[in-house]
């Protein structure tokens, strides 16, 4: 019983390690072009764009890369722990996979951005990006 006690916290840990944020600072000028790309928990992956264009907008690009053909996803997008978007997105017939774009405000200070998509079999992708002012 311990062994397999150790081993669930030993892959729990491993999951906490990948699904870490990838931080940036804000460029002068066109501003920052963050992106991220996780494996889920099974052969899925998801990738996050946030890309900064001005003062006071974040444009969030993510997409969602599977096997499945024509499963449904739950997806929820959090911005500075505050739900953005939630929705379901069905991957394709013949591309096994989803994608959407959502424009957030860019408040001062750091902005983190987290993508949450649960899938058929309880399969989970979850990616996540800090973006600070320069």
């Amino acid at each position: 019983m311990s062994g397999l006690r150790t081993l669930v916290v030993l892959l729990l840990t491993g999951l906490l390690v990948l699904a870490a944020p990838v931080t940036a600072r804000a460029d002068d000028g066109d501003g920052t072009d963050v992106r991220v790309e996780r494996s889920c928990t099974a052969q899925s992956t998801v990738r996050l764009r946030v890309r900064t264009r001005d003062d006071d907008e974040l444009r969030v690009e993510y997409t969602v890369r599977t096997e499945r053909r024509r499963a449904e996803w739950s997806v929820v997008v959090v911005h500075e722990r505050r739900i953005a978007w939630r929705g379901r997105a069905r991957t394709g017939s013949s591309s096994g996979s989803f994608s959407r774009r959502l424009t957030l405000p860019d408040w001062p200070g750091r902005d983190t951005v987290t993508v949450r998509a649960l899938g058929p079999g309880g399969e989970v992708c979850r990616a996540s990006v800090t973006i600070s002012e320069g």
